[in-house]
């Protein structure tokens, strides 16, 4: 399977309008629009990381990676955390997603090499997210913080020498 990162700028939101989610799961996600319009507001850009997931030539899927003073109130900062992690609806279930994830961690190992862990937040009603990290390697802390659209569990995962 042919998957790569491509970094994405604030100005390449119509690049990453391509990856389609349906309304029940782009809730959990954020709509492009919105997401697009807080890293333009950022007041930490360099701590920002946008990445569009590329496989055979198409956009097929998009994240963040946020570290140091960008890093939610709930995250250690000391960690990696991952942010509007999408998939297009018609490339799920493909492995593109444990793909993305294998290389955001080869990322952090290539370019933040002292980080150990990356986190995220998932909302509770998402079960098919939450599954499918826990499936990709990620284990429940046991914490739950409140969210824009409900409870969230969060979940970290060991990047420490781990290659995708």
């Amino acid at each position: 399977m042919n998957v790569e990162l491509q970094s994405v700028a604030v100005s390449d939101r119509e690049i990453v309008r391509k990856v389609w989610l349906p309304e029940d799961q782009e809730q959990y996600a954020g709509s492009i629009d919105a997401v697009f319009d807080d890293l333009a507001k950022s007041s930490h850009p360099a701590k920002q990381h946008a990445f569009a997931v590329v496989s055979c030539g198409v956009t097929v899927g998009f994240f963040i990676l946020r570290e140091r003073e960008s890093v939610p109130d709930w995250s250690p900062p000391d960690v990696i955390t991952l942010h509007s992690f999408r998939i297009s609806l018609a490339c799920q279930g493909k492995g593109l997603g444990r793909a993305a994830v294998g290389l955001a961690i080869s990322w952090i190992g290539k370019n933040r090499p002292l980080v150990r862990r990356m986190m995220l937040a998932v909302n509770a009603r998402n079960v098919q997210a939450r599954t499918a990290y826990l499936r990709y390697g990620f284990v429940d802390t046991g914490t739950r913080v409140s969210g824009p659209v409900g409870d969230q569990h969060l979940l970290s995962i060991d990047v420490s020498g781990r290659d995708a």
